[in-house]
């Protein structure tokens, strides 16, 4: 067990370092292979040995080798957060089993979503054309198609017409476009009922988010807000603990 959690976290930091690529180039619209790695401020090529997750950025003292300026701190953040779901994962599959690469997949399409929202106001297209087929081919080995349609439809039509809502009460738009193909990622993979509570949860943190910048004047009314990472971190709790909510909810409801 411990042998591997130690070898998901070391492969979720590899996948990680690819994420933040993905997160830097796929907004620009850059190609995610060509140039190799290189320094954003200097644009000098990253050596291999400056390139290794985690460790890289701690020998460095998270600054370029060549220019000396501050590498983002989002580097090493997204190599170790991704390390720990894919440890969180292996604890529910073995290194063996499809669910296993298939979670894996989907996790770091969240990460990959998310963060791109957060820097660039973009969920990239890329990430859903490739994650909603990849959900249906993984429910259909696993004899979910059909609830994985059901999924992403749901997702899609739910979060649009709640942004339809929106516009027609805020006279502009409330909700973008990215985040209804978000849902529809999501409904894919979550399928009906784990969906709905992901939803439940990505709107109740995204409002006690808004709560907290509002607050302490970060942003004011008004201010376009990201509703990515909500939703992202509704669909990852949802993932690993939403049978045991609903079944508590539901045990609550009907005894």
């Amino acid at each position: 067990m411990v042998v591997n959690i130690i070898i998901s976290f070391a492969f979720g930091s590899i996948i990680g370092s690819f994420l933040n690529v993905l997160i830097h180039r796929l907004p620009r619209e850059e190609s995610v292979i060509f140039p190799q790695s290189h320094c954003p401020h200097c644009k000098k090529n990253i050596a291999w040995f400056d390139n290794i997750p985690i460790i890289s950025f701690i020998m460095l003292g998270g600054k370029c080798r060549s220019c000396k300026n501050n590498i983002s701190p989002r580097y090493i953040f997204i190599e170790i957060l991704t390390g720990l779901f894919f440890s969180l994962l292996s604890t529910y599959y073995g290194f063996n089993e499809l669910g296993f690469y298939a979670f894996a997949f989907f996790i770091s399409s969240l990460i990959a979503a998310s963060f791109s929202d957060i820097e660039h106001g973009i969920i990239p297209d890329e990430l859903i054309f490739i994650g909603i087929p990849a959900g249906f081919l993984f429910n259909y080995f696993s004899n979910n198609l059909a609830s994985s349609i059901i999924g992403c439809l749901a997702g899609f039509l739910s979060l649009y017409l709640i942004g339809q809502i929106g516009k027609f009460a805020y006279k502009k738009e409330a909700l973008g476009f990215g985040d209804v193909k978000l849902a529809a990622l999501m409904g894919a993979w979550l399928l009906p009922d784990k969906l709905l509570l992901a939803l439940f949860l990505g709107y109740a943190l995204a409002a006690v988010w808004v709560v907290f910048l509002m607050v302490f004047k970060i942003k004011k009314f008004g201010d376009t807000i990201p509703f990515g990472p909500g939703l992202s971190i509704g669909a990852i709790i949802s993932l690993f603990w939403g049978g045991a909510i609903i079944n508590f909810y539901l045990a609550r409801c009907f005894n």
